[in-house]
């Protein structure tokens, strides 16, 4: 995560993720998913300025910016204690006052959120702020805690944000929070295509059933660290998407044609990312996936297309 800070304010830019690989491996107990995924975060940010204030409240507010023509994002996304970024605060002074660690962790936190990724696309972008609030607060409060005690309070809230907390590109496993580094090149050329609807990450996971010999993700990985254009798209793998694409009518034709236009254009592979509604292709060239942004721009006058490239890893 990139991050400006001071005495009393920090910004942080939380990146969104894309899901080159996902399989389902078990029910647990507890009604959540065992499941292995391969991920990396991208250069699309959501912009967060944290300010400490002088009482012990938390005030979020939010700020989604005009997309030309496109339509607004219809969903809401609540600004109380519903919202990751405030639990993720309330946990972190919650630990360190259960601790008697001796800080200012009795102010409250003003969070201004210029919100750029959307919701409900399986790019993590709530996942990704919880993270960036965790780090704030940390900053803030002067906790000095380290990433990895960071991690074991963010297991508590999602599965996916252990894995913000460092970026780059692992292998996630249990339910997203195990999480293994994995070194592959960086600045890879990747276009997001966004359409005009979202998919609840519940929705998805109420529909799916387990494989019963699941795919491993080892020739996906040996293709990802080598680049190869003529395994690559083969080995990418979304076990969520055989369960989103029959959800609606609108899903099905949308999906089938952002597929039928992404082939055409020669990239190295395409599927959807988490649990939708964005689907993505990598491409070999930065030069490839400008011009792949601005067709598809054309074809699909109600979808957000990004151009975006995958992030390295943050240092411990």
């Amino acid at each position: 995560m990139l991050l400006r800070s001071s005495i009393d304010e920090i910004e942080i830019a939380a990146p969104a993720k894309i899901n080159w690989f996902l399989e389902l491996i078990s029910r647990r107990a507890d009604g959540f998913h065992e499941l292995e995924t391969v991920m990396s975060t991208v250069a699309i940010f959501d912009r967060i300025r944290f300010t400490r204030r002088t009482n012990p409240e938390f005030t979020l507010s939010i700020r989604r910016p005009e997309h030309g023509n496109l339509p607004k994002e219809k969903d809401s996304i609540p600004c109380d204690e519903r919202n990751l970024i405030i639990r993720s605060l309330l946990l972190l002074r919650e630990t360190a006052r259960e601790q008697e660690v001796s800080t200012c962790c009795q102010d409250g936190i003003t969070i201004e959120l210029d919100k750029l990724i959307p919701s409900a696309a399986g790019l993590g972008g709530a996942s990704s702020n919880a993270a960036a609030a965790l780090i704030a607060g940390n900053e803030l409060w002067k906790l000095n805690w380290s990433r990895k005690k960071l991690s074991q309070l963010a297991s508590q809230l999602g599965s996916d944000i252990p894995f913000f907390l460092y970026g780059g590109t692992a292998i996630c496993r249990g339910r997203g929070e195990k999480i293994e580094p994995i070194v592959v090149p960086s600045g890879i050329p990747i276009v997001i295509a966004k359409p005009d609807f979202g998919i609840p990450t519940a929705s998805i996971f109420n529909r799916v059933t387990i494989p019963t010999h699941p795919i491993p993700c080892n020739n996906f990985i040996n293709s990802l660290q080598r680049i190869a254009p003529n395994t690559l798209g083969a080995n990418m793998f979304n076990r969520l998407q055989e369960f989103t694409e029959p959800i609606s009518p609108a899903i099905t034709q949308t999906f089938l044609g952002l597929k039928k236009e992404f082939s055409r254009l020669n990239c190295l592979g395409h599927q959807m990312s988490g649990s939708g509604s964005s689907y993505f292709g990598v491409f070999s060239t930065p030069r490839a996936a400008r011009y792949a942004t601005q067709y598809l721009a054309a074809r699909f006058p109600d979808t957000r297309l990004f151009f975006t490239q995958t992030l390295t890893r943050i240092a411990s």
